[in-house]
């Protein structure tokens, strides 16, 4: 599932990332080097074939795709969560959850809106949309800090969403 379809890689984009000392092959890495997660920026970007002969904007592109599929699996994930707190009873735990929804279902719009402000290349835009679906994620867990003996069940979902936006954050710098 794509939410690009508007969203096209030019193959004359400007980079701080000079094309005629990088190959195409090594881009990836080499664009990985200036984000704080290079192990996950890698083999994210790496798990989408794309990424073989794209340039930075179409890795930019695939970070974002990334970021947006990954907040659709821990919304899942959370509907999942909600649906087993509601069949043991636990109120608390749904109410939570349910917090969780609307500020993941934020974060998803964020992204979403991104695509448009990637696309016309309006970079404050792209940042302050993902910076806030970084905060709704971590809105969800500082929900679950506020509850005295309960943890929360989506601390890895939510850091793994911070880091991919995190990637995607530090990519579009190299854009502009």
């Amino acid at each position: 599932m794509s939410y690009f379809s508007s969203l096209t890689s030019s193959k004359s984009s400007t980079s701080r990332l000079p094309h005629n000392t990088i190959t195409e092959e090594d881009l990836v890495s080499a664009t990985c080097k200036k984000t704080l997660y290079f192990q996950l920026c890698v083999s994210s970007l790496r798990s989408d074939p794309q990424s073989q002969t794209s340039d930075l904007r179409g890795l930019a592109v695939i970070a974002l795709n990334l970021s947006i599929e990954n907040g659709v699996k821990a919304l899942s994930y959370i509907n999942n969560l909600m649906s087993e707190a509601a069949y043991k009873g636990s109120q608390l735990a749904s109410t939570d959850l349910s917090d969780c929804v609307d500020v993941y279902s934020d974060a998803i719009q964020n992204l979403q809106d991104s695509v448009q402000a990637l696309n016309d290349m309006s970079f404050y835009t792209v940042q302050s949309f993902v910076s806030a679906a970084m905060t709704d994620s971590e809105t969800c867990e500082d929900g679950f800090k506020e509850v005295n003996g309960f943890s929360s069940p989506l601390t890895e979902q939510s850091h793994h969403f911070s880091q991919l936006c995190s990637n995607f954050l530090a990519i579009t710098t190299l854009l502009h």
